[in-house]
């Protein structure tokens, strides 16, 4: 016959189990990423291509292009090692700029589409991106 063995009062009978944090989806950022560039991109062509040569045309092409351009700039600073929340809130910025461009401007139907794709892909990426990160 054994002897029982005796446990001290400090330790619970049955461990307790921790849960730790969610780790973040490694598909996210980089999915985020590619729908910030494609957006920027996007709008950066459809300036080109699609938008109108009147004076209407040419104001929405100027602002559009320097927002698409900024954009651009601002995720290839994400793929360095410089710290991604001040280029994640300026892409998120960018976009609720272009959303607000499309809804309150009155432009033609091509301008109004190509802001308000671009916008919501901007904000998009946004959001998979800091879904994703590790930071």
């Amino acid at each position: 016959m054994s002897t029982p063995v005796k446990r001290p009062d400090a330790t619970p009978a049955v461990p307790a189990a921790t849960a730790g944090p969610l780790e973040p989806v490694p598909l996210l950022a980089p999915l985020g990423w590619i729908l910030m560039v494609v957006a920027g991109l996007g709008l950066a062509l459809a300036t080109w291509v699609l938008y109108p040569t009147d004076a209407t045309g040419m104001w929405a092409g100027y602002r559009d292009e320097f927002i698409a351009t900024i954009v651009l700039i601002c995720a290839m600073w994400l793929r360095t090692s410089l710290p991604a929340k001040p280029a994640l809130a300026v892409v998120g910025l960018c976009g609720i700029l272009l959303i607000l461009f499309a809804v309150f401007l009155d432009d033609t139907t091509k301008i109004f589409v190509s802001e308000l794709a671009a916008g919501i892909g901007m904000l998009a990426g946004t959001v998979l991106y800091v879904a994703g990160s590790r930071d």
